[in-house]
């Protein structure tokens, strides 16, 4: 399932550049956005070249979770377009770390 992985990378990868354009001059949308962005880019990669686990996986789902939950926490004002954003990859990121983790975790089928 290192696709789901390799998603969740690019996702990070594109959370980090939405701060710098969606929020850019907001401190604290545009710190939570790169902030978050570069911890599901790192568990994420991680997760691709690490030995198959579920700890990386269900952290970031943890972050996911978080990153959908932010623009509810923060006050994002006029930026409906970073709220939106959050909101969109929080969403998929937890879904997809939540799929990586439970397909990892399940034992090998073994034919006999």
């Amino acid at each position: 399932m290192k696709g789901l992985s390799w998603i969740n990378f690019i996702l990070g990868l594109w959370l980090i550049v939405a701060g710098f354009t969606l929020s850019a001059g907001v401190g604290a949308i545009m710190a939570e956005e790169i902030v978050l962005g570069i911890i599901i880019a790192v568990l994420s990669f991680g997760s691709i070249m690490g030995r198959p686990g579920t700890l990386l996986s269900w952290c970031v789902a943890i972050a996911g979770l978080w990153t959908l939950i932010a623009p509810f926490v923060i006050e994002y004002g006029t930026m409906s377009a970073s709220r939106t954003n959050d909101i969109v990859v929080g969403i998929i990121v937890l879904v997809l770390g939540f799929i990586n983790a439970v397909y990892r975790q399940a034992p090998a089928r073994i034919e006999g």
